[in-house]
């Protein structure tokens, strides 16, 4: 089971790779296409949505049954698009910022939970597990993810 020291770190980590590997891009290079079909911009789009709808999901997430499959009735793809979308009006660096922001607020949110809404156990695509499970491999490992891949130029157009 994760800790919420080790979801935290997890998160700081998100950012600040986040932050180290974009100062390195090449003028224009948030706009490449990666191997995936997203450009970095988009994924930064997306982080920052998951980052942003995980606090107010926290009411619903405590009060749920054990066992409940929280993404029932999600679709995930029309999600994201719509949070992509919703900042696709944005430049890079803003994208960049609401990505900083909402990582903090959920730093902050997980910091604040107790120990008991960690230890319940929950489904999201997955079997029934522990809720900092759910927050470590879907919040900080899918953050790290994105992270290295709007990172990698492997099939980009440089």
């Amino acid at each position: 089971m994760a800790t919420k020291e080790e979801i935290i770190a997890g998160l700081e980590m998100t950012v600040s790779q986040a932050k180290r590997t974009t100062s390195l891009f090449a003028e224009g290079e948030y706009d490449w296409k990666r191997a995936g079909g997203w450009t970095p911009k988009e994924m930064y789009a997306h982080l920052a949505a998951v980052a942003g709808v995980i606090p107010q999901l926290g009411q619903g997430l405590a009060a749920a049954p054990e066992g409940t499959d929280i993404a029932q009735g999600m679709d995930i793809n029309a999600m994201n698009a719509q949070a992509v979308g919703g900042m696709a009006s944005m430049n890079f660096e803003q994208t960049m910022q609401a990505f900083e922001t909402n990582y903090r607020k959920l730093i902050d949110y997980v910091k604040e939970l107790p120990a008991e809404t960690l230890d319940q156990k929950r489904r999201f695509f997955s079997e029934s597990i522990p809720v900092s499970d759910i927050l470590a491999n879907t919040v900080v490992l899918h953050g790290l993810h994105h992270v290295y891949e709007a990172n990698s130029r492997f099939e980009s157009p440089m």
